[in-house]
């Protein structure tokens, strides 16, 4: 999937429940032609702290408006990574609901100045 380049118009992705874990993660997040993405549905799958880090490091999702990660198997370091994402300036819902994150991670995802628009957010 992470290669396909004729989705250029996808904007809804959901993947809830599958086996996708931080390898998987990686590659989805180098997909470099969904730029029109809005919606992201990653939730109860196996994804990490690394998982996170791999999301994070995505620059061309910029109209990610929604993205569910919740049961998955973040914590403060994935927390974190997350939090040091700049480029989703759209995101309006983020869904961290049923992880491992703790006060520390908390506090990283309070301090993104560039979620401007973020309205609706779940962590625990």
């Amino acid at each position: 999937m992470s290669k396909n380049t004729t989705w250029t118009n996808l904007q809804t992705l959901h993947l809830p429940s599958n086996k996708i874990g931080d390898k998987g993660i990686e590659h989805l997040s180098n997909n470099k032609t969904w730029t029109n993405l809005q919606v992201l549905n990653l939730s109860k799958n196996s994804i990490g702290d690394k998982g996170a880090g791999h999301l994070s490091n995505n620059k061309t999702w910029t109209d990610l408006r929604m993205l569910n990660l919740s049961n998955t198997e973040i914590g403060d370091k994935g927390a974190e990574h997350l939090s040091n994402n700049t480029t989703w300036t759209n995101l309006q819902t983020l869904d961290l609901s049923s992880n491992n994150i703790g006060d520390k991670g908390a506090e990283h995802l309070s301090n993104n100045k560039t979620w401007t628009y973020l309205s609706n957010f779940f962590y625990q």
